[in-house]
């Protein structure tokens, strides 16, 4: 079963000092060229003849499989890290605290770490261990370099990629831009899964459904009717839409209720995935439509690689 792309927890344009340019740039090619390259990788292991299978195809695919699942996972960490403001507070900054003398001193050694990769690649990682019992700051020259039966709990990630759009070579701009936009409430939550105390996975409510899923329907021709609402603000981030679909602004979905099909699925979404699309899905379902928010928005459409035709049926004037 194909794995699918974790939306993006926050809203790209509301970061500080990262553009939205970069944070897309960053989700759709190298995040969602991570989830696409698993899965092809997936599907050409399951057809390999293992008994016969010469040993250079099997290491290739065996390790390029372990680097794709790494990117995967670590651009997972990295985007659930970002989306806030401010210092951590409460429980885990006690944990901090506990485990590096000050929550000063943890921010001092991993940025230290993170601008000595400036110009290099690879990642810093805030890890929960088991065996030595703490969180401890890892140093990571590439996705496979991992503190073994480690947990990571925040990622900072240092290749190019993630910052040359806005900041060229100044690496230490871009760390000192990434510290400033933590969430801690979700770092806090990711260290509460590592440390065992609440379940991990990504979930797709009743009312949504993932790109993966959508597209599978699209490919089987299902009667599946797609809605695309956004507003003005959002037209310098749109170029495209899912073919067929229909677009225009939230102002107009009064109108489109009044002429909508019951008796097949309705398929919300947005840019990124949050309030205009899931608004739409609950106005909907209050009419018994059988309506369902597109998980992640367009950000995951393209993180997945879905089909897309160019948009001139803009909003506006």
């Amino acid at each position: 079963m194909p794995v699918e792309v974790a939306p993006l927890p926050f809203k790209p344009p509301q970061l500080k000092g990262l553009s939205d340019r970069l944070l897309v740039s960053h989700y759709e090619n190298n995040y969602g060229g991570a989830v696409r390259r698993l899965n092809a990788i997936d599907q050409r292991m399951a057809l390999l003849r293992w008994t016969t299978a010469p040993g250079f195809e099997i290491n290739g695919l065996a390790r390029e499989r372990l680097i794709a699942a790494n990117s995967m996972l670590l651009h997972e960490a990295y985007f659930e890290g970002l989306g806030g403001s401010g210092g951590p507070a409460g429980s885990i900054a006690a944990v901090l605290e506990r485990d590096f003398g000050s929550v000063d001193q943890w921010l001092a050694e991993f940025a230290a770490m993170g601008k000595a990769l400036g110009g290099g690649s690879g990642w810093v990682l805030l890890t929960w261990s088991d065996r030595l019992g703490r969180l401890t700051n890892q140093w990571s020259a590439d996705h496979c370099h991992v503190l073994a039966e480690s947990v990571p709990v925040l990622a900072l990630d240092m290749y190019e990629h993630a910052y040359h759009i806005d900041f060229g070579a100044n690496a230490a701009a871009y760390v000192e831009a990434f510290l400033g936009n933590l969430n801690w409430g979700r770092i806090e939550d990711r260290y509460r899964r590592a440390t065992g105390r609440k379940t991990a996975g990504i979930s797709v409510r009743e009312d949504q459904i993932g790109p993966t899923a959508l597209r599978a329907l699209l490919d089987r021709s299902e009667p599946v009717l797609i809605f695309d609402v956004y507003a003005d603000e959002d037209r310098p981030r749109r170029y495209d839409a899912i073919p067929g679909a229909r677009v225009g602004t939230p102002d107009e979905v009064a109108t489109w209720i009044k002429d909508l099909p019951t008796d097949r699925p309705i398929i919300v979404t947005c840019t990124y995935g949050f309030e205009k699309s899931a608004n739409v899905v609950t106005a909907l379902r209050g009419r018994g439509c059988d309506a369902r928010q597109l998980a992640g928005g367009m950000a995951a459409w393209h993180a997945m690689a879905g089909p897309t035709e160019p948009l001139t049926n803009r909003p506006g004037p």
